[in-house]
């Protein structure tokens, strides 16, 4: 009886270890899958503090707005696209950026990378939910199209802006305020000045509803003011006109020139009315302030880009000057030419820069197309690799798990799945048989002839009982070790039990052996049936003992 309690321990030994690993393979997935979940949210997290410092960052740059002394354009621009280039935003704060560096770019006479920066940002701000910003841009534009006189494209953006929200809806009270100082412009250019004024009488409204809240409301007063006096020096409404100037005369913001936002919205229409008032107050006379004043107010409109703003209040000017004012009339006569030549040559460079741009781009894009594409072949290619490695692996753990079941030289299946098997059917309640076959004399022929040749008859005992098991549904094969073997048979093969178990006996008795033509090789077994906590094993196996010692070569059941 030693031997069985032998048997015993081993089993218990398989199962204590079978539970190891899966609770160590839980671990360690659980340890994996935390770690994932760990880093992702480390990344989220710093993603997010990462676009709040940024955010501060970039509150910074749109408030300084150039300002800072000794900060050159071009190194302003560049920082600007180093934040670009290296920080996290959200796609506001991107927009805004974008934006920021393309007013620079237009002040700095690069026409075309403005428009592109522009693009830039309208694509990022409409991903947000900031519309309010995305109408500011679509302003913008059309305040350049007003200064230039392109009316239709001007209403175009005007409409656009309208398309993403309804001027009375936005929430911004200066970007509202700035929306109907932009109607008025195009009102005022088209000289509808009563129209002109109430839109800036709204405009205004807008900004007096935020003092004390907002630190630019003067900011915002002036634009008004200086579009007011504008409209009032072509009205000829001249004391009025001066009023308001004479409010800015000795302030610094008149000397901000270098100052996108400021030259635009302010610093070029103060000068431009002032130049329309000199010649307005003295139509018939050609001072040398009055020249003085024309000359500055051009070389500053020719230095920030506004080239045909500058042609725009020339023909003004000579339009409202006496004709017996000869002198002024040669005197705006020449600049009007020298203008219109340098817009014409400007307008050349800018056609062929255009043209550089678009082969530019083209290659550029055809580029990045080819790049993208090589990308995507590299990572198809490495996804596909990965699939092909992960099945590998994944094959590699069914093969050594199957092999963990399985005998290598029967391909039956093994003690510890003999073990795990009759663990489950005794759950499952079911009757069941177990057949346990031995070799007769093996050692004998191990002895005699070898273990190579004893290792064919341990194949070929296998090879009927895996005969067996494809032959009858329910039924299980093992080598339960050395020279022994097992059957479990159950459910639709249980009533087959014997036939199974003599089918087995009766074909090892007839087989033929190549190194021993006049050998009879025989197997004894041991049948026994029960169902869930009956030993069915230890009877079987007793039942076996008993064939062995009362002749061999049969079979024994209760």
């Amino acid at each position: 009886m030693q031997p069985k309690v032998g048997i015993i321990i081993h089993k218990g030994y398989n199962m204590l270890m079978t539970k190891s690993t899966i609770q160590k393979i839980l671990i360690i997935t659980f340890i994996i899958v935390t770690a994932l979940i760990l880093a992702q949210s480390i990344y989220y997290a710093k993603n997010f503090f990462d676009r709040q410092t940024n955010h501060e960052k970039v509150t910074e740059v749109l408030a300084n707005n150039n300002r800072l002394s000794g900060v050159s354009l071009e190194d302003e621009v560049e920082n600007i696209n180093d934040m670009i280039t290296k920080g996290v935003y959200d796609d506001t704060d991107l927009g805004l950026l974008y934006e920021q560096a393309g007013l620079i770019y237009n002040q700095m006479g690069e026409e075309m990378t403005y428009y592109r920066y522009l693009g830039y940002a309208l694509y990022y701000l409409e991903q947000s939910d900031e519309k309010d910003y995305t109408v500011n841009i679509y302003l913008d534009l059309a305040a350049l199209h007003i200064s230039n006189h392109a009316y239709p494209a001007a209403e175009e953006m005007l409409s656009r802006a309208r398309d993403i929200e309804p001027f009375e809806e936005i929430s911004n009270v200066s970007i509202k305020s700035y929306a109907y100082r932009v109607l008025a412009l195009l009102d005022a250019d088209k000289k509808n000045f009563t129209q002109a004024i109430e839109y800036l009488n709204k405009s205004q409204g807008y900004v007096d509803s935020i003092i004390g809240s907002d630190p630019n409301v003067d900011d915002y007063t002036r634009n008004n003011q200086i579009t007011l006096a504008n409209i009032y020096v072509r009205q000829g409404l001249l004391d009025e006109c001066a009023a308001i100037l004479d409010q800015y005369s000795d302030s610094d913001i008149t000397e901000a020139k270098k100052e996108p936002i400021y030259l635009r919205n302010f610093v070029i229409p103060y000068y431009q009315t002032r130049c329309l008032l000199a010649l307005a107050q003295h139509p018939d006379s050609a001072s040398v302030d009055t020249k003085t004043l024309v000359d500055d107010f051009v070389k500053l409109c020719q230095n920030s880009g506004y080239d045909k703003v500058a042609l725009d209040t020339l023909l003004l000017m000579q339009e409202s000057c006496q004709p017996d004012n000869i002198e002024m009339q040669k005197f705006l006569t020449i600049r009007i030419q020298n203008l219109s030549t340098l817009i014409i040559e400007n307008q050349s460079q800018t056609y062929s820069s255009i043209l550089n741009s678009q082969v530019n781009d083209s290659r550029l894009s055809i580029a990045k197309a080819a790049e993208i594409a090589q990308n995507t072949k590299s990572r198809t290619a490495l996804t596909v690799l990965s699939i092909i490695i992960t099945c590998l692996i994944i094959l590699f753990f069914i093969i050594i798990i199957l092999n963990s079941r399985r005998d290598g030289l029967t391909f039956l299946y093994n003690r510890r799945s003999f073990n795990y098997d009759i663990e489950r059917i005794k759950r499952s309640m079911l009757p069941y048989s177990v057949i346990m076959l031995d070799i007769d004399n093996f050692k004998n022929i191990n002895d005699t002839y070898g273990h190579p040749e004893g290792d064919k008859v341990l194949q070929k005992v296998g090879q009927f009982i895996n005969a067996e098991v494809k032959a009858n549904s329910d039924v299980r094969g093992y080598r339960y070790g050395g020279e022994e073997f097992a059957l479990i048979i159950s459910k639709n093969s249980y009533p087959h039990t014997m036939e199974i178990a003599e089918t087995l006996r009766r074909n090892m008795a007839a087989t033929t052996w190549s190194f021993a033509p006049d050998l009879v090789i025989t197997v004894s077994l041991g049948v026994a049936s029960g169902s869930f906590s009956e030993d069915v094993v230890k009877k079987a196996d007793d039942n076996l003992y008993f064939s062995k010692q009362h002749g061999k070569n049969q079979i024994y059941t209760d």
